[in-house]
Order: C-alpha cells, then sequence, then structure tokens
C-alpha cells in the first residue's frame, strides 16, 4: 500500500511542524513555496507561487491526497490580502489539483468574525462586512469548502509559541496595551499543527472532519490580564503604550467546543501553559 501524500502549499512555520510530525510516521510530503531551500530534507521541497496559476498547475501532477493550504497576504493592504487569500484560493482550485483529492485544510482567522465587544463567537456567528482584508480571508473560505472535496478550514485564533513573539517582546520592553480589558485569543503553534495532524489523520481513516472549525485554546483572556501574567515571570514592570494597530484588533472570546468534541486535546489548553513552555527554552535577560 503506498503511504498517504500530503500536499503543503504555503509551507511554513506551522507547515513545517505539520510536515515533520507526518514525515515521522511514513507520510510523503511535498512542501511548496516561494523559496523552498531551508525546508527539511524530509520533504520533496518544490519552488511555487501560490498566487501565479501557472505556478500551482505542477503541484496536481504529483497526485497528492491531501493538501494543507496555509496563505498568507502578499502585502497588508486590502488588496494583498485579495492576492494571498481569495485570489491565490481560486487559482490552487482551478489548477486541477481539487480533482484528485481525499480531503483539504485551510488556515484561515478568526479575523472574519464580526463581534467587537467581548462576546463569545462560534463557527455560526455573524461575519464582518466592514473589514475588506476579513471578506478576502471569508471569500477565499467560500471558495473552498465550495470545491474542495472533504473540506476543512481552520478559523485560527493569534499564533504564539515561538521565543521572539511580539507579545513577549514588547512586554519585556515594559510596554503595555492600552485597552488592557480587551479579550485576547490565542492557539500555540505546536497545538494547531497538532489540530491539523488529527484532522489529517482523520480523513486518512474515512472520518473526515468537515466544515468550518475554530481553532484556539480554552482561554480567551484580558491582554491586561497576559501582559501581567508575563511581566511578573519576566520581572519587569509595565507602562502603557499606544500601538498604532490596536484599531484592527479584535475583541470577542472564541468558543472552541467544536474543535475538543472532534476528540482533539490541547497540550497548551490556556496561555499559561504555552508561555510556560515559552519560557522554559527562553534566556528571560535576552527577550
Amino acid at each position: 500500500m503506498k503511504p498517504p501524500h500530503l500536499l503543503i502549499v504555503g509551507c511554513g512555520d506551522i507547515g513545517t511542524r505539520v510536515g515533520l510530525t507526518l514525515a515521522a510516521q511514513s507520510w510523503r510530503v511535498t512542501a511548496a513555496r516561494r523559496s523552498p531551500e531551508n525546508l527539511p530534507s524530509e520533504f520533496h521541497r518544490l519552488r511555487c507561487d501560490y498566487t501565479d496559476l501557472d505556478s500551482l498547475r505542477v503541484l496536481a501532477e504529483g497526485t497528492p491526497d491531501y493538501v494543507l493550504f496555509t496563505p498568507l497576504p502578499a502585502d497588508r493592504s486590502a488588496a494583498g490580502y485579495e492576492l494571498g487569500y481569495r485570489e491565490a484560493t481560486a487559482s490552487l482550485l482551478t489548477s486541477g489539483l481539487a480533482s484528485r483529492l481525499t480531503a483539504g485544510i485551510l488556515v484561515s482567522s478568526t479575523r472574519v468574525f464580526a463581534e467587537g465587544s467581548g462576546g463569545w463567537v462560534d463557527e455560526q456567528s455573524p461575519l464582518t462586512e466592514s473589514d475588506p482584508a476579513a471578506s478576502a480571508i471569508r471569500g477565499a473560505e467560500v471558495d473552498f469548502l465550495k470545491r474542495c472535496p472533504n473540506p476543512l478550514v481552520l478559523r485560527a485564533s493569534g499564533l504564539y509559541g515561538a521565543s521572539e513573539g511580539m507579545l513577549m517582546a514588547r512586554v519585556a520592553r515594559g510596554e503595555a496595551s492600552v485597552d488592557p480589558a480587551r479579550f485576547s485569543n490565542r492557539i500555540h503553534r505546536q497545538d494547531l499543527a497538532a489540530l491539523i495532524v488529527f484532522a489529517l489523520k482523520e480523513a486518512q481513516k474515512r472520518k473526515p472532519v468537515t466544515g468550518v472549525m475554530i481553532a484556539s485554546d480554552s482561554e480567551p483572556t484580558p491582554i491586561g490580564e497576559v501582559e501581567q501574567w508575563l511581566a511578573a515571570r519576566l520581572g519587569v514592570a509595565l507602562s502603557p503604550v499606544a500601538n498604532a494597530s490596536v484599531a484592527q484588533r479584535g475583541n470577542r472570546r472564541c468558543d472552541n467546543r467544536r474543535m475538543l468534541a472532534s476528540g482533539f486535546q490541547l497540550q497548551f489548553p490556556s496561555y499559561r501553559e504555552g508561555y510556560e513552555s515559552v519560557l522554559s527554552r527562553t534566556n528571560v535577560s535576552s527577550v
């Protein structure tokens, strides 16, 4: 029996974590990105620009069983989101790849939700109509759900888990948010990768998890609480510092019950376990 074949399009940190886990379990892993030179040798590496349809056509020739697409905006403008999400997803699905797949996963974002007053959101909650970037992400979701076999769209909240993460670096400088009561949501990078592995293996067992799923930990928390906890661990005092991106940040609590009901278990159910893991491997004095 031939091993299952996973194609990772736009293979960055999350894709690399997924690919290494599955390669160690005898899966065949093909990884495609603009600069594949630094990808692990365990992968079959391809140079690909997922915003270019001609570049994508070669991927279908490898006849993968599963695809993982982890898009990013081409830049932070509305047009950059359109190109990196909506147009790239359309090109991927037009390339001939979709007709050969058993299942696929698109990593999306909780940015698509309309809630901005600290309320709870789940997979059925209203979506924003005032954020062009979110509209581009949602367009990619709709296309993927319609045209990919057994599609799963993972709406991931804020990723963390790298020692150079922005929040920890900002706290280490003594900078606190000016909006400490704003709810923040996050998922550790390793948990998101593990969730993707879980979903792919469920699909391999002919029990695919499909539709939309929020990927977030179990403890939405006011950002000020997270900052104060980190400050205590780092031994610094905090003062509020205005941030130009505050207006773009959400204020919602993400309900992860569908994810947990699937049978997946978080390794880092809250920011405390996750940041303890980061701190345990970080030289705090150099953060």
